[in-house]
């Protein structure tokens, strides 16, 4: 953890690039399963050594499924029994990150996505955009150009990490994105297979891990969870129902993964906290003073929110927000954030300082920041995430290894 992060934020919980991350997982499973050097630490400890004798690997991405929520949620769990340590996610803790260091192997220092929202500078005449990366739309300004595969060209900068693996490799995601351009980029080459429920999902790998001829790498997604805690916080009983479904087709696949001598690997892109709606920040509307100080409307993720300003209004919009919002978050420099090596190691993408602007509020606690264009409706959610609560950070690491007779 860098001691510098900590100070600035006691009482915060900070990625572990040394050996404790989702990107060290990456480094463990490509140099496993005879794909390249990523250039970053591998597990320590190693818990995946050995990891490429078996015949298949499956990865499971159960979006938002942090080790916290996976104690509550499912303690006499599949799941659960099988955790066997926990890691920690990358800064922000937040799906745009993880799932591209992911599928990249590369930190988001390295990547250059940051939030939900990412202040993106084309370079050319037009001004600068407020960009979504994961669905390539962009929030401001609203009467944008820019299409979604531009917005890709632009955005997504490094190459898949999946393809490269020594052995066949299969990419199952949900129908309504397996052919987004985000999607396409970082499928590469490899097979790509669309489902529509999450029985179908597993159902159809369990399938493949029966009949398939060569070694293989499986890779599922499953963002279901996510959404649904997004919408219902993490405690509500669709929630149980959802997670014990998502258990049930872990176990479907440990039943055969002996016979099919199939490594089982399940992690999480981030965890979660509950955000109840008087702890959450309406900036607009509540603060305008501060809001006025923006040149940009927010970016980032509403728990690790990026602040770009006006100029020479710094240190007086630092000032005013540590008065009247310094008890729901850490104001901070953003070039703190990089001074503290918060977004990994790696190559620095070229517009990594210019995205995460001049200051970033970074919520305490279950606080949360937004603001709302004209365009928007307000949007209140009962569950967030892209902070640095352990709750929100750390996710577990769950193998299953096949057993001999």
């Amino acid at each position: 953890m860098p001691s510098l992060l900590s100070t600035l934020c006691p009482g915060s919980y900070w990625p572990d690039f040394q050996g404790g991350s989702l990107l060290n997982l990456c480094a463990s499973l490509s140099a496993g399963l005879g794909g390249p050097q990523t250039g970053m630490p591998e597990l320590s400890p190693p818990w995946l050594a050995g990891i490429g004798r078996h015949r298949h690997v499956v990865v499971i991405l159960i979006d938002g499924l942090g080790s916290q929520q996976l104690a509550r949620l499912g303690p006499h769990s599949q799941l659960y029994q099988h955790q066997l340590a926990t890691l920690t996610s990358v800064f922000p803790a937040t799906t745009a990150a993880a799932i591209t260091s992911l599928m990249t192997g590369q930190s988001p220092a390295s990547h250059g996505l940051v939030g939900w929202h990412l202040y993106s500078d084309s370079g050319s005449n037009a001004p600068a955009e407020i960009v979504a990366p994961l669905p390539l739309t962009v929030r401001h300004p609203a009467d944008s150009s820019s299409t979604p595969q531009q917005l890709a060209s632009r955005l997504l900068v490094c190459p898949p990490l999946l393809p490269q693996l020594g052995r066949q490799v299969q990419i199952l995601q949900p129908h309504y994105i397996a052919d987004s351009p985000y999607s396409l980029h970082h499928a590469g080459s490899a097979d790509r297979h669309s489902y529509r429920s999450m029985d179908e999902a597993f159902q159809w790998l369990a399938s493949c891990l029966q009949t398939a001829g060569r070694p293989g790498f499986h890779y599922l997604y499953l963002p279901q969870l996510d959404s649904l805690m997004h919408r219902q916080g993490t405690q509500s009983q669709a929630v149980r129902t959802l997670f014990a479904q998502i258990d049930q087709g872990f176990a479907s696949l440990a039943a055969i993964a002996d016979q099919a001598d199939c490594a089982l690997l399940a992690t999480a892109d981030h965890g979660f906290v509950d955000t109840p709606v008087e702890r959450q920040i309406s900036l607009d509307e509540a603060f305008p003073a501060l809001y006025a100080m923006l040149a940009q409307p927010l970016s980032g993720e509403r728990r690790a929110v990026f602040c770009h300003l006006r100029p020479g209004l710094q240190e007086r919009f630092i000032s005013l927000a540590q008065q009247q919002i310094g008890h729901a978050c850490w104001v901070i420099e953003s070039e703190r954030l990089l001074a503290g090596g918060a977004f990994g190691p790696g190559a620095q993408h070229p517009q990594l300082a210019q995205r995460i602007g001049e200051v970033c509020l970074l919520a305490k606690e279950d606080w949360s920041i937004r603001d709302t264009l004209p365009q928007e409706k307000p949007l209140y959610l009962p569950g967030q995430h892209g902070g640095v609560t352990a709750a929100e950070m750390s996710v577990p690491l769950i193998l299953r290894l096949p057993r001999k007779d």
